[in-house]
């Protein structure tokens, strides 16, 4: 595509369309890889409750009693995070020239802030029930997961995607 063609609503568009991709890109991973693999197959959580777990934040303990519907709300919940904290990213590297010169290395960094933010900010403030300190092996397989489930994509998409301003 020319950038004489490039018009501010084709911009829209592509960002739109990198934020819709990496919301479900990094959405997926992260279900797949830390919810399933990790929750599910390492520590023995069953699947339908660590989406309920994450329906919790809203509803608090109510939501281990609603079965399937509210495992279907974590999954919606689940995929909004994603969605926004994809959007983050891809809006702030669409104006900060930085993001846009080093996607991969700011993207995993982003990804660690995410983990940072969803662990000491959203789920400590959220209903979700309290559960035992992480521990040292926990927190580092969040951190990675973080940077490479959702920050490596993201680097992957603003890379593919970046044009110079």
């Amino acid at each position: 595509m020319s950038t004489i063609t490039d018009t501010p609503s084709q911009d829209r568009k592509s960002l739109v369309r990198s934020i819709f991709w990496g919301g479900l890109i990094i959405g997926t991973l992260h279900l797949l890889i830390e919810d399933f693999v990790v929750f599910t197959l390492l520590y023995k959580s069953p699947f339908l409750i660590n989406l309920q777990y994450i329906a919790s934040g809203g509803l608090g303990d109510a939501a281990f009693a609603g079965g399937p519907a509210t495992a279907l709300l974590g999954l919606f919940i689940h995929y909004l995070i994603a969605f926004v904290i994809a959007a983050v990213f891809i809006i702030s590297a669409d104006r900060i020239p930085l993001l846009r010169r080093y996607p991969i290395a700011s993207s995993l960094l982003y990804g660690v802030g995410a983990w940072i933010v969803m662990s000491f900010i959203v789920i400590p403030f959220s209903r979700t029930p309290v559960l035992p300190a992480p521990t040292p092996f926990q927190l580092i397989e969040g951190i990675i997961d973080h940077a490479l489930t959702i920050g490596l994509p993201l680097g992957i998409i603003v890379r593919r995607n970046a044009r110079p301003k």
